[in-house]
């Protein structure tokens, strides 16, 4: 693929970003609580959950829309250790106003999940509440300018944790090189969109002697959160599944194995 997913969304978000797209206003002054460190409260098998507006490449299904209090409610009572928002415009019509609105709302920390290109995003994170934000270790093949490393010491400069993605196996290279507090392994090429869950395996089985290992994209139930807990994942983010549960609680409950505890 020539001009790839990434690439795309590398082009349209740059144009955002210099008309102020995440010049969001601050939030009241409050701690960022600690991603990493609520994954590790919550025991073996945490859960994320994210809002998200939209999710190309999933299904070819529009998601449920949910209002902030909405997606909330959803979760009262479920075994939720953090939270994830969506806050890209192109393809996903998120906002930043999506995560103030979260974080002014739920204690628990959030995670500013987004394609970050720019330090003007990472500043927006920590105006808007976020605890942590994500960089993709694919993001330097589709020709961003600022380095990831800078990216992720602007972020701790400011409080926020840093979340790593990574896919395929060359992206090892990059734990060393980014100074992150997590690292993260994607189901899903974001290039392409395709569930590749092989290349992940691979990726996992790499990282099976480190910890904060979360497993991304991909979950739609028991058998593929299982395959992650497999694999020596400690925490699962899941999104579009949760949005599209009938039961959000009995749904969450069952992608932990038994005699995990519920955490509320």
């Amino acid at each position: 693929m020539t001009r790839g997913f990434l690439r795309q969304m590398v082009g349209e978000l740059r144009p955002i970003i210099e008309a102020g797209g995440y010049a969001s206003p601050a939030t009241e002054p409050r701690p960022h609580p600690s991603l990493r460190e609520a994954l590790h409260s919550a025991g073996r098998q945490a859960l994320i959950v994210e809002y998200k507006r939209a999710a190309p490449g999933s299904s070819g299904h529009p998601l449920p829309q949910y209002r902030i209090d909405e997606f909330l409610d959803r979760l009262r009572g479920a075994p939720v250790a953090g939270l994830s928002c969506l806050t890209a415009a192109p393809h996903f019509q998120g906002s930043p106003s999506d995560l103030r609105e979260l974080t002014r709302n739920d204690p628990r920390p959030a995670l500013f999940k987004d394609f970050v290109i720019d330090p003007r995003q990472v500043d927006c994170a920590a105006r808007s509440g976020a605890s942590a934000i994500l960089l993709l270790a694919s993001l330097p093949r589709a020709g961003i300018e600022v380095p990831l490393a800078g990216l992720a010491d602007r972020a701790h400069a400011l409080g926020l944790e840093v979340l790593l993605e990574l896919h395929a196996p060359d992206e090892l290279d990059w734990v060393d090189r980014v100074p992150a507090d997590l690292i993260g392994v994607n189901v899903r090429n974001l290039d392409t969109l395709e569930i590749d869950r092989a290349t992940a395996s691979a990726t996992l089985g790499a990282l099976s002697h480190r910890t904060a290992v979360v497993g991304l994209s991909g979950v739609t139930g028991p058998e593929t959160a299982e395959w992650f807990w497999r694999r020596g994942a400690d925490a699962i983010l899941v999104g579009s599944a949760v949005a599209r549960s009938e039961d959000p609680l009995r749904f969450l409950a069952s992608l932990r194995g038994p005699g995990e505890g519920h955490h509320g």
